[in-house]
């Protein structure tokens, strides 16, 4: 099962709702209010528009960049109990260059017991793939030292680690000084957990993750993650700009959030039906 990543959780869910001021709490709470940033209300208006750009660094100065129209709708079955009732859907469309029209779509169940499912439309054949294996899954996404299955994914931090409060401290994200956690995270013995250890910065004014690290057996550092710049959406927070490396490839991705709003047309399911996808026209939605 792939574990959903920070990375994955801010694609599937831009929109971070509320504020929580700090408070005595054990590392186990703080992961569940992290999770609770990137559930939707049933009563607030769905969807949402933005604009991603992704820029990807390689070794020997090698570069490439991808601009991607991003639909986000989070659906609701009052059937279900109240960890389980969502599912986020989340499509990015590439806008221009050589993967113009590619299309990858993923849904995200909340229930912690089910996989996300993921699709990669590839216009020049005008077929629809369903990424089903770990070696479609583990693929790069748009060359970028992210794979698909770190943005997808279903499950959370405590399912495969045991956490504790390291320490608290301050961070600086750009010109911003956050009161921050610093949660220790080793996997529990027996488990198949994507790393032997995570580090993560968590702000205690608001539960954003401001900065993860994740290491291997040998304790050496696999890959980082970090908000860069942060913004605001409807008077919440929101990224701006992500910042990732993968130590051992060397290459690094700087992912750039921008222009999200509220569609001028409602999101429907439809949008984000696999054998609908031939035929979306983005700018039809603004972009």
């Amino acid at each position: 099962m792939n574990k959903k990543t920070t990375i994955g959780l801010v694609l599937s869910g831009l929109l971070l709702l509320g504020t929580v001021g700090a408070m005595a709490m054990t590392a186990d709470e703080i992961l569940n209010e992290m999770e609770d940033l990137f559930s939707v209300d049933a009563g607030d208006a769905q969807g949402i528009l933005t604009t991603m750009t992704l820029f990807n660094d390689y070794s020997g100065g090698v570069s490439s960049e991808y601009t991607l129209a991003m639909f986000e709708l989070t659906t609701f079955d009052a059937s279900m109990p109240e960890d389980a009732d969502e599912i986020t859907h989340v499509l990015m469309y590439f806008v221009g260059g050589d993967e113009d029209g590619s299309i990858f779509l993923m849904e995200t169940p909340e229930d912690d017991s089910m996989d996300s499912r993921m699709w990669l439309y590839l216009p020049a054949l005008g077929l629809t793939k369903e990424l089903v294996s770990e070696d479609d899954q583990s693929g790069s996404f748009a060359g970028s030292s992210m794979s698909y299955g770190d943005l997808g994914g279903t499950g959370d931090f405590r399912e495969d680690y045991d956490a504790v409060i390291l320490r608290e401290e301050t961070r600086n994200v750009d010109g911003e000084v956050f009161d921050v956690w610093i949660l220790e995270l080793k996997a529990k013995a027996g488990v198949d957990a994507d790393h032997a250890r995570v580090l993560l910065t968590v702000s205690q004014e608001d539960f954003l993750t401001l900065r993860m690290e994740a290491y291997n057996d040998s304790g050496a550092l696999e890959s980082t993650m970090e908000f860069q710049l942060l913004g605001e959406f409807e008077g919440d927070r929101i990224p701006e700009r992500i910042y990732s490396t993968n130590v051992a490839e060397a290459t690094s991705s700087t992912i750039t959030i921008s222009g999200t709003r509220r569609s001028n047309m409602p999101l429907t399911l439809e949008l984000f039906d696999p054998n609908n996808l031939g035929v979306l026209d983005p700018a039809t939605y603004g972009f």
